[in-house]
């Protein structure tokens, strides 16, 4: 109790004490006594009645101050309202949250606090809860004075004041400005995760190797090509430094890469390079990398979206491919060589053969011009009975038909050989028999003073073709006749059951620059054109040569004369 009311109610108690004084001044001493008595435990009783009232006192104002703590500090805003959404009362955080003092808020409209277009629904909500005693919570929108706008949860009760006895809805404002933002986080991070999971899925179905790393270069993200690859499970690999753990610096030359092949000055990774790829199963594939570098708006750098394609089949096919151009390009240049050797080969043909038909037409009009005039002249001279003569004539005939005959078996010969229908045909010869024979044959050819000198070492018997080897002898030892106006030599040995023959003269010679094309058909050296041949005979001897499995080669020199050497394997 306060000293005020102390003093008032003692002031009280005097005054009826005045009123009674003139009936105690008529009591007598023993009633006097049991009054100042009764008096004194009277005042007992009020001093204790008094303390009570004190204790009881102090413990309602303890109890007030508890509820009005509670109910100021309460970590949610209070507000009372009438009917008419007035403010009776406010707590302090309810002020706090308007950013208001509560001298200022008591007796304004609670409208006046909250944002345009939210008006309407606060009052809906509120005659509604004075009609029906409930208030359901409802989201609204309310301004602070400084900060803005701001969300919080309205909810509360209708009661009826118990002084006023007139009724007021008691209200709590929750600030979910905050839990706001964070479902709305929590949505984004949901619709993210959503499209997380459907671009992994797109990824997924993707036939080369896709991942995401950030600026430190740990993968974020990872498709199942990629997982499939590296020979490890998602988890396994998420979380890692890529370079570190999966990109190999090797060359595959037994060199290691700078980190600059794959990365500029200021670490972002080059947009293409190619590297090995450090798998789980040791294999190291070659990959080709193709790298987007992801900015955010600011253009800053957030990491890195990364597509890999594994070239090492294409790398080996390209090097095969490579190689296989380069042996191709080999062939087309030895082909293109071949070719023209085969064109120039072609054109001195076409030479060779012109210049046959040349010498065909003179060789074959020289014989017969002198059978002709010599048939003439034998007419006159029969006539004239001149017999030696006629003979002379005669023994020209012979000559020009024998030339005939061999430029014919020459022609045959050839046909024959390039179809392919000679065969051979063995039997037991003498060779120097047969060597005898074909100089007899010749003799007609020799000049003037012209010899064959044969030697043979021991006694030579053959197995063989002696018609085909014949020919070959005839051939060579008429041309060395033809081409030398001194003796020929003719060597035979056996060695080795290999039979050598050689036939040597000291003739004009070969050209050496045409030495090459001696055994081609129709070739005649220059220095032989005055010289009667059909460019046949040494191709035809090279056939026969070829058909008893032998060999010929020679060695000539102008002015010196040539040297031809066959050899030909004998039967055991």
């Amino acid at each position: 109790m306060s000293s005020g009311a102390e003093h008032n109610l003692r002031a009280k108690a005097e005054a009826k004490i005045r009123e009674r004084s003139q009936a105690i001044q008529n009591l007598t001493l023993e009633e006097s006594k049991s009054l100042l008595h009764e008096l004194e435990v009277h005042q007992v009783e009020l001093e204790m009645q008094n303390e009570e009232l004190r204790e009881a006192q102090h413990r309602l104002e303890e109890v007030r101050d508890q509820y009005t703590d509670l109910f100021d500090f309460a970590p949610i805003g209070y507000l009372v309202l009438n009917e008419k959404a007035i403010i009776i009362n406010s707590n302090l955080t309810a002020c706090d949250l308007l950013g208001i003092e509560r001298s200022y808020i008591i007796g304004k409209p609670f409208s006046a606090y909250i944002t345009n277009g939210e008006s309407r629904t606060l009052f809906l909500n509120l005659r509604k809860a004075f009609e029906t005693g409930i208030l359901p919570s409802f989201e609204i929108k309310m301004k602070h004075k400084s900060k803005g706008e701001f969300t919080v949860l309205l909810q509360g009760t209708i009661t009826k004041n118990k002084i006023s006895e007139s009724t007021v809805c008691r209200v709590s404002l929750i600030d979910v400005s905050e839990l706001k933002k964070a479902e709305i986080l929590q949505l984004q991070h949901k619709s993210l995760q959503k499209e997380k999971e459907k671009i992994q899925e797109y990824l997924n179905l993707a036939p080369v190797v896709f991942l995401l790393i950030d600026t430190e270069y740990n993968v974020q993200l990872i498709n199942k090509k990629g997982c499939d690859l590296l020979g490890y499970n998602s988890i396994e690999i998420l979380g890692k430094n890529w370079l570190n753990n999966f990109i190999s610096l090797a060359d595959g030359k037994g060199s290691i890469l700078s980190y600059k092949y794959i990365k500029n000055e200021n670490g972002l990774l080059n947009p293409n390079f190619e590297s090995f790829l450090k798998c789980n199963n040791n294999n190291m594939p070659l990959m080709s990398w193709t790298n987007l570098t992801l900015l955010d708006e600011n253009k800053k750098y957030i990491g890195t979206l990364i597509a890999g394609e594994d070239i090492t089949e294409r790398k080996k096919l390209e090097s095969r491919r490579q190689k296989y151009t380069e042996e191709l390009e080999d062939i087309v240049a030895e082909r293109t060589k071949e070719l023209k050797e085969a064109l120039q080969q072609e054109k001195i043909i076409n030479e060779m053969k012109s210049a046959f038909v040349s010498m065909a037409s003179h060789e074959f009009r020289t014989p017969l011009t002198s059978i002709l005039s010599s048939t003439i002249l034998i007419e006159k001279y029969n006539e004239l009975n001149e017999s030696t003569k006629v003979k002379r004539h005669v023994d020209r005939i012979k000559s020009s038909v024998n030339q005939l005959t061999n430029i014919l078996k020459d022609f045959l010969s050839m046909e024959k050989l390039e179809r392919g229908i000679v065969t051979t045909s063995k039997e037991n010869f003498t060779l120097k028999v047969l060597i005898k024979d074909i100089i007899e044959d010749l003799h007609w050819m020799f000049k003037e003073n012209q010899k064959i000198n044969y030697v043979e070492k021991g006694s030579i018997e053959v197995f063989m073709d002696k018609k085909i080897l014949r020919n070959i002898l005839i051939n060579l030892i008429s041309n060395a006749t033809k081409y030398s106006q001194t003796d020929i030599q003719i060597t035979a040995f056996i060695k080795k059951n290999v039979l050598f023959i050689e036939i040597e003269d000291r003739g004009i010679g070969i050209p050496e620059n045409e030495q090459k094309y001696l055994f081609t058909k129709f070739f005649r050296a220059k220095n032989v054109s005055n010289i009667q041949g059909t460019g046949l005979g040494l191709s035809i001897v090279k056939h026969y040569v070829n058909l008893l499995e032998g060999t010929i080669t020679f060695i000539s020199k102008i002015g010196e004369g040539s040297t031809f050497k066959l050899a030909f394997p004998l039967c055991p």
